[in-house]
């Protein structure tokens, strides 16, 4: 197979990405302690963050936005991890996408805090559709796959990080083979078998 391309354009300078570390920072730690999202405001995250009002607005549209973002970096990073790999197998782009999980485990709950999952899955889609086109898979349906594997991989990650005890590595990438589709290969539906 070859190799993987991943298109990762987005560049962030350094001031932008340590506003944005604050930021994070700080809306993890209100929803460690529970607070209702809807009773955070931009004044008290920029307070709590030490970040001015200013600077806020110039990068984020509201607060969720900051949840956007990361979704944003965390998958620019399984994009660089994906151009990375030596042989791209399904086994070996499970197991990127799993440690980018692991790795970020609390991506899925912030966004459900937020109530935000819907300004990512559209990220998570076009990011399966980005791998689709980069392992050159052609199939009438990639919009729908590519649709299906977001939102797959979405749910995933949410339940991996809610369940308790947590899931090992190895439990984990069973679980996700198990699980999500390999769409490296077309399985083999029999000819004589009628499914309408």
């Amino acid at each position: 197979m070859t190799k993987i391309i991943m298109n990762n354009q987005m560049q962030i300078d350094q001031r932008t990405h340590q506003t944005h570390r604050k930021l994070m920072t700080a809306l993890q730690a209100h929803f460690t302690a529970q607070m209702p999202f809807n009773k955070l405001t931009v004044k008290q995250l920029c307070h709590d963050a030490h970040v001015g009002r200013a600077t806020f607005y110039r990068h984020h549209q509201d607060i969720a936005d900051i949840i956007v973002v990361e979704y944003l970096i965390t998958l620019q990073e399984l994009g660089h991890a994906l151009n990375n790999l030596e042989n791209p197998t399904y086994a070996t782009i499970a197991g990127a996408v799993i440690t980018t999980m692991r790795a970020h485990l609390n991506l899925p709950q912030l966004a459900a805090w937020a109530h935000c999952a819907d300004r990512v899955l559209p990220l998570e889609t076009g990011f399966a559709q980005q791998l689709l086109t980069a392992l050159a898979i052609q199939t009438p349906h990639q919009h729908f796959i590519a649709t299906f594997l977001g939102h797959s991989c979405h749910q995933f990650a949410c339940q991996l990080a809610t369940t308790q005890p947590a899931l090992n590595r190895i439990e984990t990438y069973h679980l996700f083979i198990q699980l999500i589709p390999n769409v490296l290969q077309t399985p083999m539906i029999p000819t004589d078998t009628s499914l309408d």
